[in-house]
């Protein structure tokens, strides 16, 4: 399939790479939906289904993209598609969410959360130092999935629940369909944003890991994204926030954890030198800000930006 898609002009991998891009981003609405269809039927909390499902289901994108580009043997995709997706998941995605609309947060729902992301970060940096992430570390990551989904249910009480909600048999097929298709779709996508990703990387000169920690990771955190703007526009800050610390837990522990099980995971020195520090240093950001502050509004906003844009540059000065 590789040589496949080799053999095509330059433009027509971009088309294609579009193509993976907006079958991923539909996939993943669809696949969202559905998984918010079950826990509306189920009776689940917003703040648990920002958390849980749906962050579950909007990093489906960066899970499908990282364990598909570790069986087609490109690591550095892997690896920069679920680091890069994490920061821009603070710098992008939460920064659009505060300047939309400034969020209230509940110190004693935020800061564990914030502090489990910030923990499952180091814990990362500790099993990469040697340079790769072999399959037994992968296990130790995907431990911690079920883990963190016991951690963020258990803070939730009874009464947060309405079993009470009341679903035609035409309604849950019409979940079920939604589910299934949106999954479909996601992997296919991938498929197509993996291979010609590698091959745009090749033909620009750009290393895999660039073109993974910018455009791959940014195409598959739109989920997130539309997740966030939608819940900010709606008075619902705090179920982006929920997605978005979820989504960067789980892109540790999901999606690193499970690309390591198919092969080992090489690290590159990028990512020690850019990659890890500015992760590692934009979870403290929100994690101080959270601690210091009941709120987080434009001025949280534009530091995060700001935090993104350095980055980005710094990519472009010393690694592109």
């Amino acid at each position: 399939m590789e040589a496949y898609f080799a053999s095509f002009p330059i433009w027509a991998n971009l088309i294609f790479f579009a193509a993976g891009l907006l079958i991923v981003t539909k996939g993943a609405d669809w696949f969202t939906d559905g998984a918010v269809g079950v826990a509306e039927i189920t009776g689940i909390p917003k703040v648990i289904i920002g958390a849980t499902l749906v962050s579950l289901a909007t990093t489906a994108p960066e899970f499908s993209v990282s364990v598909i580009a570790a069986w087609l043997e490109h690591p550095a995709t892997s690896v920069g598609n679920a680091v890069g997706s994490t920061i821009c998941n603070i710098g992008l995605i939460l920064a659009v969410a505060f300047l939309i609309e400034p969020v209230s947060l509940a110190r004693a729902d935020v800061l564990p959360k914030g502090l489990f992301m910030l923990m499952m970060g180091v814990l990362l940096l500790t099993l990469g130092w040697d340079g790769n992430i072999a399959r037994i570390e992968g296990v130790v990551l995907v431990v911690f999935v079920p883990v963190y989904l016991w951690f963020t249910m258990k803070r939730a009480t009874w009464s947060d629940f309405d079993f009470g909600t009341t679903v035609t048999d035409r309604e849950i097929h019409h979940v079920g369909l939604r589910f299934i298709a949106g999954s479909i779709l996601v992997v296919f996508g991938s498929v197509l944003l993996v291979q010609n990703a590698v091959h745009l990387a090749r033909a620009m000169g750009i290393s895999e890991l660039v073109i993974a920690l910018t455009l791959v990771a940014i195409g598959t955190s739109l989920p997130e994204l539309i997740t966030a703007v939608s819940a900010s526009w709606q008075g619902h800050g705090d179920m982006a926030v929920g997605n978005v610390l979820g989504a960067n837990v789980l892109n540790i522990t999901w999606v690193l954890g499970g690309a390591s099980l198919i092969t080992p995971l090489g690290i590159e020195r990028q990512s020690f030198v850019l990659d890890f520090p500015f992760m590692l240093l934009l979870m403290l950001m929100f994690l101080l800000l959270a601690l210091w502050k009941r709120g987080m509004g434009r001025r949280a906003g534009l530091m995060f930006l700001t935090g993104y844009v350095c980055y980005l540059a710094l990519m472009v000065v010393y690694f592109v």
